[in-house]
């Protein structure tokens, strides 16, 4: 069986109630302007970088209305697209912002798979949605 990975803050999104994924955690630091401007800078190189080279799940595009997350493939882990993550979680690090390595078999529903990742929506929330789970 597949594992699958996630680097996610402790804090929990209320549009997901999942935990934040690195880029967007990381994200809600450039946004509320709490780095300096040479970071900023350096964040929006790494970004463009991975928006070159990481499909962007088309769900994105309608404001994700299933509510899934990503998750990397276990093939993925040590390739060069995860040693950019370092820039990430270290300005998560210097600001106080704890990064841990989620790991998982079964992420859920998967509603998108691309060569490096995949998009999955938890069964338990899922069922919840539908009235058909416990709370």
């Amino acid at each position: 069986m597949m594992k699958f990975h996630r680097f996610c803050s402790p804090a929990t999104s209320p549009y997901t109630e999942e935990r934040y994924g690195i880029f967007v955690a990381v994200w809600h630091l450039i946004r509320d302007k709490r780095v300096t401007p040479q970071e900023e800078a350096d964040y929006w190189s790494h970004r463009e970088w991975y928006e070159a080279h990481l499909p962007l799940p088309p769900y994105y595009s309608d404001g994700n209305p299933r509510r899934a997350i990503t998750w990397f493939k276990d093939s993925t882990m040590g390739q060069p697209l995860l040693d950019r993550l370092l820039f990430y979680r270290e300005l998560a690090g210097k600001y106080g912002l704890e990064i841990q390595l989620e790991s998982t078999e079964a992420p859920g529903e998967i509603v998108y798979e691309d060569p490096f990742q995949i998009a999955a929506v938890r069964r338990f929330r899922n069922q919840a949605q539908q009235g058909g789970g416990a709370t």
